[in-house]
């Protein structure tokens, strides 16, 4: 086990891609300047000019580094690589705009568990959600199964192939691996395809670590998040026809 340095914010950006949900971000900055003392927070807003985050919360916005994209809808693949590439600390911690932080987050157990055990992506649970999931071949490889599962696990940290969209990585790691920009939604099952079984980076979750996800369903984000071409164009990408969810639902490219 390697030596962790002591725990220091100043060394975390939180990233976070945002589109027409500006309560909801602004709820989520709120919360984190509530539990800690002046973050580094990069929002990145693909959002239609009146539906913006520092439009609508300038009061909360002028706290965050804020980066309004020209183009309407350019994807969350885009919104999080730029928002990773605005970052300047060694670490960064991706959050969803629908998340809201607790006590019961306990970043400085994050931050030293991710060192001292040399992992390259460390998730945390999102209320019921966020477990350790694992990824494996069906069908002679035309059908991926993603499945509630562990490689191995020390107390309350499971490594596995997939975590949440809340987690703490190196900013260099991600800023290398990326998100596809091509993949507009649907993109949380590709990216961590591509980080465990293609770069083969250590990805874990600490199950005593946790965000609240208040899902917010608005209905101009609603309308974008659910088109499942780009759930097609990420199998098609890796050769699959076909997906399996842990419940045991199937769906084709």
């Amino acid at each position: 086990m390697a030596a962790a340095k002591p725990f220091t914010l100043d060394d975390i950006t939180f990233c976070i891609k945002t589109i027409h949900r500006p309560w909801a971000c602004s709820r989520l900055v709120q919360s984190l300047r509530k539990h800690f003392n002046q973050p580094k927070i990069v929002v990145v807003d693909d959002g239609r000019p009146e539906l913006r985050f520092s439009a609508e919360y300038p009061d909360t916005a002028k706290h965050c580094h804020v980066i309004n994209l020209d183009h309407h809808d350019v994807g969350v693949g885009v919104g999080r690589n730029t928002a990773i590439d605005a970052a300047e600390t060694e670490f960064i911690f991706l959050l969803d705009d629908d998340h809201v932080i607790t006590p019961d987050l306990h970043l400085d157990r994050v931050y030293e568990r991710i060192q001292q055990h040399d992992i390259d992506i460390l998730g945390v649970r999102q209320g019921d959600g966020g477990r350790p999931m694992l990824f494996a071949p069906l069908m002679n490889g035309l059908r991926i199964w993603m499945f509630r599962g562990e490689h191995r696990r020390i107390g309350p940290l499971a490594w596995c192939d997939m975590s949440s969209n809340a987690f703490l990585a190196r900013r260099d790691t991600i800023a290398k691996l990326r998100w596809d920009p091509e993949i507009k939604t649907y993109e949380h099952w590709e990216f961590f395809y591509r980080a465990s079984h293609i770069e083969k980076l250590k990805v874990a979750v600490a199950e005593d670590c946790m965000v609240v996800h208040a899902h917010v369903g608005a209905k101009p984000y609603g309308d974008l998040r659910c088109r499942p071409k780009f759930r097609k164009l990420g199998l098609r990408k890796h050769g699959f026809h076909s997906m399996r969810y842990p419940g045991g639902g199937i769906v084709h490219a």
